[in-house]
């Protein structure tokens, strides 16, 4: 089963980082990717906070569907004042692809094995996701203030890559 996983996450990791690195991308594209990822995790989070059964991961789960309502609030808010409409792009669209798969895995499991794959999963996706927003979205930003919000919402995403890593080693310790 772990072997499984680990070659779904390569084909997916290696299937996205192709996607990421073949287009150069406007500004309402980069917007339209930070909603795929707010959206993907808000659906996650909210999963989590119904189905697991371990209180970090409850928790976890409320914060990113709590944080990542924010961003999407902010870069809508940026969006309407800048009159720019969100783009889906090939990035945009693979990233909403692969979590519909990961939730429809997900829904599937229950107890500690929901707790696992959630866990398992937030930690890759966080560092996939932050490597995204150094080497595509903030460098390709042409705007000022688009650039600002992309940098204070990163300080957010590591915090979650943090807490993620953190759940996912106490995950199956008696507490």
């Amino acid at each position: 089963m772990k072997k499984i996983l680990i070659l779904i996450l390569a084909m997916i990791t290696s299937g996205f980082a192709a996607a990421a690195e073949m287009e150069a991308l406007s500004d309402a594209e980069i917007v339209g990717i930070v909603l795929a990822v707010n959206q993907a995790e808000i659906n996650g989070g909210i999963l989590a906070q119904s189905t697991s059964s371990h209180p970090d991961v409850k928790a976890f789960g409320h914060r990113l569907t709590e944080e990542h309502n924010d961003s999407t609030s902010q870069f809508n808010d940026w969006a309407n004042k800048t009159n720019i409409t969100p783009r889906s792009s090939s990035i945009s669209e693979t990233l909403k692809a692969d979590e519909e798969k990961h939730l429809e895995r997900l829904k599937k499991l229950h107890g500690i094995l929901f707790d696992l794959d959630y866990i398992n999963h937030e930690v890759e996706s966080h560092q996939q996701v932050i490597n995204l927003w150094d080497g595509k979205l903030i460098p390709g930003t042409k705007n000022e203030e688009l650039k600002r919000l992309l940098n204070l919402w990163r300080a957010s995403l590591v915090g979650h890559f943090e807490q993620a890593k953190l759940i996912k080693t106490s995950l199956g310790r008696k507490k």
